[in-house]
């Protein structure tokens, strides 16, 4: 099912526009940078390098030695990126790799990318740092974060936390930074009885993860423990980066809520240097911050323990649907996101995730539910409504059963995981726009219309770029309904988006693209993913999940943190008076920052 659309982005540039949700006395942090007469020196550069056991590296862009021009060129080599260059596995234990390339680049043109369909050594094309870091060191454990946070702080140089690299706000990297590489703590622990710090809460099983830690090997350590965590659905994601400080959906979401909702203690490095445990009882507004507050933006979290539940079965129902070819393909296409949608309120309270891909000619529906909170015959309804349209859709296809997998572990690795990632083009350029639909949007006949309505013409937005492109290229939405209902009434106890706890829907408008296009294309793409929300903000939905939003979201503080924003503000400025975590669009962030600069000179020093 993978659409391979041959057009460029163009790159985040860091500096770009939106408004700075500064909120007095908070400081605005000058980063040094590569071009700075305040660069750290050689010899600083060593002594932090001395400290850490020698584990400072010069980062250069993944693909520059598969560049002719490049000083890195190295034929041999090459071919090992030129082989694993669209492997999510292998791009992402690399220091300077990201998943999607655009990230990598500062503007049109000024990145080191190679085209994920076809890559090849290139012979007439110069090789940019871009965003990528010059100097990276992977941490083991909390005091390498304490040392490099303190040093960063004293020498004014911006960190720049990367686990995998999958993020769709380029936030793992950023040129003049020094990237915290968090990747080899990857160690998985159960703890059948475990009770926070200073709480005299009663025990509860719960694993504790490594800030490297991903989510197909805790599906795999799951599986072989038996039992079952509230995570999300791409197994290339890493769980306590960008995951659970954003919130954390998926399969077990809508009956078990977020998977921030389930963290029970946290490990984390202040801007002080502090290495904080804290939970419920102790720093529990910083604990309720980073539980959904944003990534980045309250210092490296190094370690995270989350509840867990005895396995839990999935049951699903896998469809094809295709809409008759004779008529009005647009208005079936409007009318089945209305059927839909008149259902889905129930569906996500009843525990069920639904996922809605509808291309024009053919519509991907599939639902999971949790054997211990749901039912197959809650699909009923909907199942008969649709035969009674026989006459517009038909079924192309249909597995269902009420027991379809025997564990979480078993749907993720078997179905979910493997959906997801064909629907990610590794190595090409990504970027996305959100908007969450409120169960009250889906109210009445009406409002559910007119949402089907906007979903689609945000659709046609998203694909006019591709109006001269080769017939039948479409790129469709995504209607993602696995929103946390189970604790919809605990939407204050931690600091997420109170946007994820009242919608029914997660909309996702996404572009992938290869190194084609020239600049005009470019800034089209840009526009169409960015305009292609604006038929839904029209009716007034306006709130978006962060971790899988816009990054030229415009009122970015309302979009992602609703309500919870000026709380967050707060507590940013107790632990972080500085400012120094400042990451882009999170929780204090500014605009315009030195530190978030590209500049045109190469990067070829030593530690």
């Amino acid at each position: 099912m993978k659409q391979a659309v041959c057009l460029v982005l163009l790159p985040l540039l860091l500096s770009t526009s939106g408004t700075t949700g500064l909120q007095a006395p908070y400081d605005t942090p000058e980063f040094v940078s590569l071009s700075s007469k305040k660069w750290p020196s050689a010899s600083e550069w060593a002594s932090l390098n001395a400290s850490l056991g020698g584990r400072l590296e010069n980062l250069r862009p993944w693909a520059a030695i598969c560049y002719s021009s490049d000083p890195l060129f190295d034929y041999e080599e090459c071919q090992t990126v030129l082989t694993g260059y669209d492997n999510d596995t292998m791009a992402k234990s690399v220091p300077a790799a990201l998943l999607w390339t655009n990230w990598e680049a500062c503007g049109y043109g000024n990145g080191c990318p190679l085209n994920y369909s076809n890559p090849q050594i290139i012979h007439d094309q110069v090789c940019h740092q871009g965003t990528t870091p010059p100097y990276s060191v992977a941490i083991s454990n909390a005091s390498d974060a304490s040392i490099v946070v303190k040093w960063a702080v004293k020498n004014k140089v911006k960190l720049t936390v990367k686990n995998t690299g999958h993020d769709y706000l380029g936030r793992s990297a950023a040129p003049s930074t020094l990237q915290v590489n968090t990747h080899t703590m990857d160690d998985i622990s159960y703890v059948p009885e475990f009770v926070p710090r200073g709480s005299a809460a009663a025990s509860v099983p719960a694993l504790t993860l490594g800030a490297g830690a991903q989510l197909y090997n805790i599906y795999a350590y799951a599986g072989a423990m038996n039992f079952s965590a509230v995570l999300g659905a791409c197994t290339t994601v890493g769980a306590v980066g960008g995951y659970l400080q954003g919130g954390g959906h998926g399969v077990l979401t809508p009956a078990y809520g977020l998977g921030a909702d389930h963290v029970l203690e946290v490990e984390i490095v202040t801007a002080d240097g502090s290495i904080r445990t804290i939970n419920a009882i102790q720093d529990p507004e910083l604990f309720w911050a980073v539980r959904g507050g944003g990534a980045g933006s309250w210092g490296i979290i190094t370690s995270m323990t989350i509840q867990v539940y005895p396995v839990i079965g999935i049951g699903a129902s896998l469809l094809v649907i295709e809409p008759n070819p004779s008529q009005n393909l647009t208005a079936l296409a409007i009318d089945f996101i209305a059927l839909l949608g008149k259902y889905q309120t129930k569906l996500v309270n009843s525990g069920i995730v639904s996922v809605l891909v509808p291309f024009e000619a053919q519509y991907i529906l599939n639902f999971y539910l949790p054997t211990t909170a749901s039912h197959i015959s809650t699909l009923y309804p909907f199942f008969s409504e649709l035969l009674t349209l026989s006459s517009n859709y038909s079924v192309a296809s249909n597995t269902t059963s009420a027991t379809m997998f025997a564990s979480v572990t078993a749907a993720e690795t078997e179905n979910i995981g493997p959906f997801f990632d064909s629907v990610n083009l590794y190595g090409a350029s990504n970027q996305l726009s959100s908007r969450l639909i409120p169960q009250a949007s889906l109210s009445t006949s009406t409002s559910i219309q007119e949402v089907a309505e906007a979903i689609w013409a945000g659709s046609q937005i998203l694909n006019k770029p591709l109006k001269s492109g080769p017939p039948g290229t479409f790129v469709p939405p995504f209607l993602l309904g696995n929103m946390p209902a189970a604790t919809r009434q605990k939407a204050n106890e931690t600091g997420a988006n109170p946007g994820l706890y009242e919608a029914a829907w997660h909309v996702v408008y996404a572009m992938s693209w290869t190194v084609d296009a020239n600049e005009t294309t470019s800034d089209m793409i840009v526009e169409a993913v960015h305009g292609a929300t604006n038929p839904l903000t029209a009716l007034g939905i306006a709130s978006s999940y962060q971790n899988e939003g816009d990054v030229f979201e415009m009122n970015w503080q309302q979009v992602f943190f609703g309500y919870k924003y000026a709380n967050l503000s707060s507590i940013k400025q107790k632990y972080d008076p500085g400012n120094f975590f400042t990451t882009y669009k999170g929780v204090a962030s500014v605009t315009n920052l030195q530190a978030y600069q590209c500049y045109a000179e190469d990067f070829h020093a030593d530690p």
